[in-house]
Parts: C-alpha cells; sequence; structure tokens
C-alpha cells in the first residue's frame, strides 16, 4: 500500500502534525462517509504571512496553500490511517487568500493546494474549488484552505 505519507515523501514533502483548534470549533467532522475539513493555514506568524498585492508575492502565495493543503492532507492520513484507498474523492477545496482589492490573480495562487492534491492522490486529488480574495485571515496568515472529501465506507 502506498500511503500518504509515503507519496508525500517522494513528493519531497513530510505530513505536519494534526493542530488542535484554535477556538471553538472542530478540525474535522464525519458524517457517514463524507469527511469535512475546517481550514488550515499556511505559516501563520511567518515572515511570509502577509497580503498578496501589499508586500508578499504570488509565488510565496502559492507556496502557503500548499503547506495549508499539507494540514488537509494530515487531517486525512489522521482520520484513514494513512490508507488512500479510504480515499474516492477530493470533492470540494476551499482557498481563501488574503489580497488586496485590486489583487485578481487567484487562482494560480490556488493552484499550490490543487496541484499539490492531485499529485499525491491521483485523480482521487481532482476536485471542484473556490479560490477567494479575503481582507485578512486568523495570525496574518496568506492562505486558508478547507476541504470536503468523500471516504470509501470501512
Amino acid at each position: 500500500m502506498n500511503s500518504i505519507s509515503q507519496k508525500l515523501q517522494e513528493l519531497g514533502h513530510t505530513l505536519p502534525p494534526v493542530k488542535a483548534p484554535a477556538a471553538n470549533y472542530l478540525s474535522y467532522t464525519l458524517q457517514g462517509n463524507l469527511l469535512i475539513i475546517a481550514g488550515q493555514i499556511g505559516r501563520p506568524g511567518a515572515a511570509k504571512a502577509g497580503v498578496v498585492g501589499a508586500g508578499l508575492s504570488p509565488e510565496a502565495a502559492k507556496q502557503d496553500a500548499e503547506i495549508a493543503a499539507l494540514g488537509v492532507l494530515a487531517i486525512i492520513d489522521a482520520v484513514t490511517g494513512g490508507d488512500v484507498e479510504r480515499i474516492a474523492q477530493v470533492q470540494r477545496l476551499g482557498v481563501f487568500i488574503a489580497a488586496t482589492p485590486d489583487f485578481d490573480g487567484h487562482s494560480p495562487i490556488a493552484n499550490g493546494a490543487s496541484d499539490l492534491m492531485v499529485a499525491t492522490l491521483g485523480e482521487r486529488g481532482r476536485h471542484a474549488r473556490t479560490a477567494i480574495g479575503v481582507s485578512s485571515l486568523p495570525t496574518g496568515a496568506a492562505v486558508e484552505v478547507d476541504a470536503i472529501v468523500q471516504l470509501v465506507p470501512a
């Protein structure tokens, strides 16, 4: 079996630890075979955090989208025990990007998350997506990613 962490290692990534929620919410909920993952942020409070169009480059934000997607994959890994075969499909990613009002290059930034899902999970990682510009994100993060994942019945 090729696990999520093994595939990520082949891609030069490691899974981060699953973080406890920062407030009064759950990191994920599981309703039947539908896994709903709360927003994961890339580099909270780090030097690259900030707003795209006001000092943060789209390239740095794309890297943050990838880092946030690693957080999503860490939760999927924890719920499935790393078993890629338990993943039927990543149904949707929501990608929120802190950007100035005039910035309109959201899709290439969101590809940081989307590309990682497909590279890690193959066709199971293809998904519908929303890429939205926002004025700010928690702890000054540049990108937040949430997900809806369909699992195969256990």
